[in-house]
């Protein structure tokens, strides 16, 4: 099924972009011919942030493994040193920090701390025992989501707010409530304020 675009997707990139689906098809296309080894429902995903909403819970787990490749691809392969308050703080190669920093020039606290958690969050639900394998892959998506958008001059409070709302259903998985509570108020502010 990887091969074919699903229908309900393009019916969903259709009702959100007003596109119709004789646009939309043509851009699939391109980005998978950009991306290679990219999936019709995972390049439906990369369309569907280019126009500020998400497809991710319709996409499978082949599908999300095909959007991580070309997000590992894309990200910076190397340690950065920035400066905060006199402190360094060294930027590692991880998932989480490349999405979240980007290329950013400037970096403050507010970035720094909740990236960090992000991190924590994401080694958290690799770890743990208490979800099945496609509950880690479905949350980690949903950080990796968020952590992207984190990572932008001017995020999309939308698709911050679809991944947040999953997050938060591991403040009832055993040993998630404290890294969930701690992260509410950083969301909260990222949401309300303006961008970082």
């Amino acid at each position: 099924m990887a091969d074919k675009l699903n229908s309900d997707i393009l019916r969903i990139l259709k009702e959100r972009t007003g596109k119709t689906p004789e646009k939309i098809r043509p851009r699939l296309s391109e980005l998978r011919r950009k991306h290679s080894g990219l999936t019709p429902n995972a390049a439906a995903q990369l369309y569907a942030e280019s126009h500020g909403t998400s497809i991710m819970p319709k996409l499978d787990p082949e599908d999300r493994r095909s959007l991580a490749s070309v997000q590992t691809i894309t990200q910076v392969n190397s340690t950065k040193n920035v400066k905060i308050d006199k402190r360094t703080l060294n930027i590692t190669n991880s998932p989480i920090h490349n999405l979240s920093f980007g290329d950013r020039s400037t970096v403050n606290q507010s970035v720094v701390n909740l990236d960090a958690s992000l991190s924590e969050l994401f080694e958290k639900i690799e770890k743990t025992t208490r979800l099945t394998p496609e509950a880690k892959s479905d949350y980690k998506s949903d950080v990796e989501a968020l952590a992207s958008q984190i990572g932008k001059t001017k995020p999309n409070r939308n698709i911050i707010s679809a991944a947040w709302k999953t997050i938060q259903g591991l403040a009832d998985v055993q040993g998630f409530a404290q890294l969930i509570t701690q992260l509410a108020p950083m969301i909260h502010t990222l949401l309300v304020n303006k961008p970082f």
